[in-house]
């Protein structure tokens, strides 16, 4: 688990201290990295620390909390309300918090409530990584011709004209860039070695993808990709860990 930059944002002190050592003791991948009594400190250490998370009071004095998300251009941090009041629960959720602890603390649901936040930021930083290799790869994939074997003869295409291929039984349909479709007489497993060198890689055992194509990747059991075209295809459960680090390692 990596380290989670965090905040507390409370007017009490005492408050404070009871959260700062019970997330020391219990919690030991949570780092303080500051601590805040009103929505304007607090709007001021975000801008200056850019934490993962923040623990986040309620009922303070001057403004409460709800405050602090309009002092605060763009939220790039997971919340977690901890007050002694349990009817701004709704309006917390609606606020995009991650849970709601009431005080006295319990630390078993503290522990809980980090373990979320912790796992929140692992799906996040996989995105994030899926991301940025895309964009790498839409800038650097080569174009290089291939022959398909069709019923009427051989095709030749341009490997980057590919968005995904889907194994239909003894066939393989190939979708392009526009619409067009093209079924070839060979089985799925003939492409995939001869393509993965060119940015395809196999999600499911009935589709293979150009990962330039590739606009999001939805997080689940195995997920799915969303294509530029708009085309949803799931990735199996089986091929999710390799999927994710055969992303993470292209160069």
């Amino acid at each position: 688990m990596s380290i989670i930059k965090s905040i507390i944002v409370d007017d009490e002190h005492e408050s404070r201290n009871t959260l700062v050592r019970f997330l020391s003791r219990y919690c030991p991948d949570i780092e303080i990295t500051g601590e805040a009594d009103s929505v304007c400190q607090a709007a001021e250490i975000i801008r200056k620390t850019n934490p993962d998370l923040v623990f986040l009071d309620v009922n303070m004095p001057v403004e409460n909390g709800f405050k602090l998300f309009e002092k605060i251009s763009k939220v790039n941090f997971y919340t977690v309300f901890v007050t002694a009041y349990d009817q701004y629960a709704i309006q917390a959720f609606k606020n995009h918090a991650v849970d709601y602890l009431l005080k006295p603390i319990v630390i078993h649901e503290l522990i809980i409530t980090v373990n979320k936040v912790a796992k929140l930021l692992e799906d996040k930083n996989k995105i994030q990584e899926l991301s940025a290799v895309l964009q790498q790869l839409k800038s650097s994939t080569r174009n290089t011709k291939i022959a398909l074997p069709t019923l009427d003869g051989l095709v030749y295409v341009q490997t980057t004209d590919i968005l995904y291929l889907q194994a239909e039984d003894n066939y393989t349909y190939i979708f392009f860039k526009g619409g067009k479709k093209i079924i070839v007489s060979h089985t799925l497993g003939y492409f995939e070695e001869s393509l993965q060198d060119h940015g395809f890689v196999r999600i499911h055992h009935h589709h293979m993808i150009n990962l330039q194509y590739v606009e999001k990747y939805i997080k689940g059991r195995g997920g799915y990709v969303i294509m530029n075209d708009q085309t949803s295809l799931q990735v199996s459960q089986r091929k999710k860990d390799d999927f994710l680090r055969i992303i993470k390692n292209i160069k």
